[in-house]
């Protein structure tokens, strides 16, 4: 594999993490997080070693608005806690 080919790798699998966050509409809360960068790195770490990067495309174009990410994904129990989270933020108080 050429420096080339690793560049495009690394590329096309942080574009996909971005679009997956984007879709599931957790960017924003995830980076602000406490120690987002931290975050972001654990889960680019995962995006990085995937290997079902057609799959996720695949999914990203065909969903319009889901309530999670696909099974496969391994940032899922991540999106999963965040989107938890965001649901926790919203809800109307008591």
């Amino acid at each position: 594999m050429s420096v080339l080919d690793i560049f495009s790798r690394l590329t096309q699998q942080a574009d996909l993490m971005d679009a997956m966050m984007d879709k599931l509409g957790v960017a924003d809360e995830m980076r602000s997080m406490p120690d987002h960068a931290a975050v972001l790195r654990r889960a680019a770490n995962r995006c990085l070693t995937c290997d079902r990067p057609d799959s996720c495309q695949e999914w990203l174009g065909h969903e319009t608005n889901p309530d999670e990410a696909p099974g496969f994904c391994k940032n899922h129990d991540l999106f999963d806690r965040v989107l938890d989270q965001m649901a926790v933020e919203t809800a109307p108080t008591a």
